[in-house]
């Protein structure tokens, strides 16, 4: 059983162990936070790993690191699991070979999404540092019609959203998880959303920026608009809101290449810059007016503004961006 960090994150450390049984603690550790797989082989003779994982519901988060080594996941491992649940696997660190349903390098940066129907084996040929989101069979369904148009071959890393979403994955930690200035529904949801574009645009199969697309992206918008404030706004609300599916929300905004969390922090942002510019705001600071439009945390808020805005907030109330 892993170690306790928090109320929330599980860790498990080989360093906790004595050497001759680090293998089998290791074993066990990946049984325990992804699923059932074995070790077949170590580079190193002395063998160091560590996992944090955070579960979420539907979605798990893990971090692994550790030394070169192979793993097999066989049909007695498939036999043995309980349910069925798909795997997307950013890779941090240097370049592996993955063989499921087909064979392929994946270099670093690359993604890859696995499904626990079939086995695998990895050949991490060096010290390896990965993200580890394993997802629940209804969580991929909706967000991905057809999974496995994307199953088993790989995401790179300088494809258009598949380069956005391994940027997002490689923020995410367990850590950052669990003191997020961020609800998790809005991480989780960008996580699904970036997928799900980057499968239509693979596929070729997304929706057509449609007339009724565009009417309820502008509805959408004007929700935002009126509720951006709400700190734990999200997809769901809004959708309930508008008397649609979170599904169909999702979906429309996709076929015109935006997500829910994109147009949120849009909205925002547009009215941070409204207050900030206006006199009836000069005596409030930067961070009241950025928690006023609906950012938790000061850092946050200005992170967010200047990669929209290209100035501080500071620099916008001072009348510097003009």
């Amino acid at each position: 059983m892993g170690a306790t960090l928090s109320s929330a994150i599980q860790r498990w450390s080989t360093r906790d162990v004595d050497e001759s049984q680090r293998l089998d603690y290791y074993d066990e550790a990946l049984c325990s936070s992804i699923d059932s797989m074995r070790i077949l082989r170590s580079v190193e003779k002395r063998f160091e790993a560590q996992i944090d994982c955070i579960d979420l519901g539907h979605i798990s988060l893990i971090h692994g690191v550790g030394p070169a080594h192979d793993c097999i996941r066989d049909q007695h491992d498939v036999a043995r699991s309980s349910g069925r649940s798909f795997h997307l696997i950013l890779n941090k660190g240097s370049a592996w070979r993955v063989r499921h349903i087909g064979e392929h390098l994946l270099r670093k940066g690359d993604i890859i999404l696995l499904d626990s129907n079939y086995g695998h084996r990895f050949g991490l040929l060096s010290p390896f540092d990965n993200v580890h989101i394993k997802l629940s069979e209804a969580w991929v369904k909706q967000w991905l019609p057809d999974p496995a148009s994307v199953v088993g071959s790989p995401i790179p890393f300088d494809s258009g959203w598949g380069g956005a979403l391994s940027a997002f994955m490689a923020q995410l930690t367990p850590e950052l998880i669990a003191d997020a200035p961020l609800p998790q529904h809005m991480i989780t949801d960008h996580i699904g959303a970036l997928l799900a574009l980057y499968t239509s645009a693979l596929t070729g199969r997304s929706p057509a920026d449609s007339p009724p697309h565009r009417q309820l992206r502008d509805r959408i918008q004007e929700v935002l608009v009126q509720r951006c404030t709400e700190l734990s706004l999200n997809a769901a609300e809004v959708a309930a809101t508008l008397g649609i599916s979170p599904r169909t929300l999702h979906r429309s905004l996709a076929a015109q290449q935006l997500t829910f969390g994109t147009l949120l922090m849009r909205a925002r942002v547009e009215l941070a810059t409204r207050m900030l510019e206006s006199p009836l705001f000069r005596r409030l600071t930067t961070a009241e007016i950025g928690r006023r439009a609906g950012f938790t945390d000061p850092s946050h808020f200005a992170r967010v503004y200047r990669r929209h805005c290209h100035f501080t907030p500071g620099q916008v109330q001072a009348g510097h961006s003009k």
